[in-house]
């Protein structure tokens, strides 16, 4: 979800937007599309900054699972920002993965290049699937085929709407695969 471009303003708006969503029945679950109820927070920390934040986490009846409403800003499953692993997966396509700036350890950069790579090109494949589905053409053509994440980029400017996000493609990618009942994420 777009719950704000960083911390600071995810901390002032994102209680609100939340809470007005899951009222109106506007989070739904990825699985079944039934909407979600709130059910829980927990602490999250940024590892690069430091900074704490609440993600909430919701509950499907129906499918009985849990989901945490994560910031575009946040990759699931990773102690870093999205926009750090964006950048470290940007300059992998050209640089080597010790000459990479970043805290991240060597064997980090290099497990954030394979594995989001890897992810990125499923993406590539399901954001084409939900395009085409919903109507907006999606021009192989105008791919360019080469790195994985300008790939993703050129699928995402296909897109057949805007969506606000912080500016991050890897949370942008993802805030369109979770609105469209795909649940894979980047």
């Amino acid at each position: 979800m777009y719950l704000g471009r960083n911390v600071n303003e995810y901390k002032e708006e994102s209680e609100d937007i939340i809470k007005q969503a899951i009222s109106e029945g506007g989070i739904r679950c990825e699985l079944c599309s039934k909407p979600l109820r709130y059910h829980s927070r927990y602490t999250r920390v940024i590892k690069e900054t430091g900074q704490e934040l609440e993600i909430t986490m919701v509950w499907c009846r129906k499918c009985k699972k849990w989901h945490s409403l994560q910031p575009d800003f946040l990759l699931p499953q990773k102690h870093y920002s999205g926009n750090e692993v964006e950048s470290v997966v940007i300059d992998g396509g050209t640089l080597p993965a010790d000459e990479i700036d970043t805290e991240a350890s060597c064997a980090t950069v290099r497990r954030w290049i394979k594995q989001v790579g890897a992810r990125i090109r499923q993406a590539v494949s399901k954001l084409k699937y939900i395009f085409g589905r919903d109507g907006q053409a999606v021009s192989e053509v105008r791919i360019g085929a080469g790195y994985c994440y300008s790939e993703l980029e050129q699928v995402l400017e296909m897109a057949p709407e805007l969506v606000k996000c912080s500016g991050n493609k890897l949370g942008l990618a993802n805030i369109w695969l979770g609105t469209s009942e795909i649940a894979v994420y980047i």
